[in-house]
């Protein structure tokens, strides 16, 4: 179980935050310095009243999208549902209504939240400062919990589930998991007992009901299974390549083949195979794990250990493809590869069929919730496809503009670069605004920067835009208990 919660004001200014590596019963109120006013590189360098239209956008989006706060992949779609609109200036948090825009909270910040990373979890905002500051403020009733993370990470919500935030360097080290429903932080390092541990955040994996966090560590040639409430870890040999909640299944490579172990989530082994080295994984939700190889070979994984070998991922000629790599998708049911040296996208659902192949790349932000891909060049001034990953099918086709921002499922789509600037409900289009910063975790809001004010503008709606502030700030999407 957690700690309780310490007693916090409104502010969060008496609650104190413990150095990396302390645990919660070694805090102690008098020990640690509150004094959090380190310049931020974040949003300091990005954010700039008076700059251009276009550099504010820019800087939004990628603020935006640096911290997954919209994009951030659950297995549940009750991720997409929001009530408050939460929006973030230097020093305060206003919580408005969705539908009027009516101000119903504000809470006072001891920090200086434009320069901050942040993020939103639905009734939690958690921010993390340059020195490794990390608040969880609660958009009930204002407390804060503190935890402490490196200097100069980066603050991400997890892809497979949006309930786990996770900060790290870029380069590789220790991570710090935060738990925005147990508002709870700690180390990957002092769960596991680990010194210098060389971790990256791209390759950890959380289960659906967020109980559980997979962590492969390549200097200790094995991975850590950490139970999050307890805060305590279990070793596995080799990689963990995906978890569920019943379910952890690790690869030894060796070679061009590698072993593929199947264990109960509480540590025992069921069962084994050795298979050509998998370039893509799909744990599906009857428990087999779906793997393709780099030579495009298709097979099915039992925990047992039983493998079944299927059709191999053949395009629309019958080439059948060269796998770089692959992610879930749709909440865990299709297997999105990328192939042919980034130059084509495949999708298979967990029965191993192919839906379609495409020419191109993947350009919007993926996770694990992702419905709608847009694949192509990459660059604004080509055509690209927006894919329903439901059934493969080309739903839209863009002339100009890249994925700037996106809803939860993808599928709402703010463009950059060209004339039309949404894509929803399969429809490309244009909404009257200089510039979008970001989309409604639902897709039917979308933020917009014009001028000097951030306005709200909900798509199809020919109602006024609903100004938020006179100011360029900072929109997350929340819902508040």
């Amino acid at each position: 179980m957690s700690p309780p919660r310490s007693p916090s004001s409104p502010r969060g200014d008496d609650d104190p935050t413990p150095p990396r590596g302390a645990r919660h019963d070694q805090w102690d109120d008098d020990e640690w310095d509150d004094d959090w006013e380190e310049p931020n590189f974040l949003i300091r360098r990005a954010i700039v009243v008076g700059a251009v239209v276009l550099a504010i956008a820019l800087i939004a989006i990628i603020a935006s999208r640096f911290i997954g706060g919209d994009d951030a992949g659950s297995s549940s779609t009750a991720d997409v549902e929001w009530d408050t609109t939460v929006v973030l200036s230097s020093d305060e948090i206003r919580l408005l209504d969705r539908e009027s825009g009516d101000e119903i909270d504000s809470i006072d910040s001891s920090i200086d939240l434009l320069d901050a990373q942040s993020l939103v979890s639905n009734d939690v905002l958690v921010t993390m400062t340059d020195d490794g500051a990390i608040g969880l403020i609660d958009l009930n009733d204002g407390t804060t919990r503190r935890g402490r993370a490196g200097p100069d990470e980066s603050l991400t919500a997890s892809t497979d589930n949006a309930r786990i935030a996770l900060a790290g360097p870029d380069g590789g080290g220790d991570v710090t998991i935060i738990d925005t429903a147990g508002r709870n932080v700690f180390s990957v390092a002092d769960a596991a007992g680990l010194t210098s541990p060389l971790i990256f955040v791209s390759d950890i994996h959380v289960n659906p009901s967020g109980t559980h966090v997979a962590v492969p560590v390549p200097n200790a040639f094995q991975s850590f299974v950490l139970d999050v409430a307890e805060e305590t870890s279990q070793a596995f040999a080799g990689r963990v390549i995906a978890i569920s909640d019943e379910l952890v299944v690790t690869e030894q490579p060796a070679g061009d083949e590698a072993e593929i172990e199947f264990h109960e989530i509480a540590g025992e082994r069921l069962g084994s195979a050795d298979v050509p080295a998998p370039r893509a994984t799909l744990l599906t939700n009857d428990g087999s794990l779906l793997l393709v190889a780099g030579d495009g070979s298709v097979r099915r994984l039992s925990s047992d250990g039983t493998v079944d070998e299927l059709d191999p991922v053949a395009d629309a000629d019958g080439n059948v493809l060269d796998v770089t790599s692959g992610f879930p998708a749709l909440d865990g049911t299709r297997l999105v590869l990328v192939a042919d040296g980034g130059d084509t996208v495949g999708v298979l659902d967990d029965d191993g069929t192919v839906l379609t192949t495409e020419t191109g790349q993947v350009t919007n932000t993926a996770t694990r919730s992702t419905g709608c891909l847009v694949v192509g060049s990459g660059t604004s001034s080509q055509p690209s496809n927006v894919v329903d990953l439901t059934d493969g099918s080309v739903v839209a086709t863009i002339e100009r503009g890249v994925p700037a921002a996106t809803s939860v499922d993808g599928c709402t789509i703010a463009l950059l670069g060209g004339t039309d600037n949404v894509v929803a409900d399969g429809e490309v289009m244009r909404v009257d605004a200089r510039s979008i910063s970001d989309v409604s975790l639902d897709g039917d809001v979308v933020v917009v920067l014009d001028g000097t004010t951030t306005e709200l503008v909900r798509i199809g709606d020919d109602d006024d835009p609903l100004e938020v502030a006179d100011e360029p700030v900072v929109v997350r999407f929340g819902r508040r208990g």
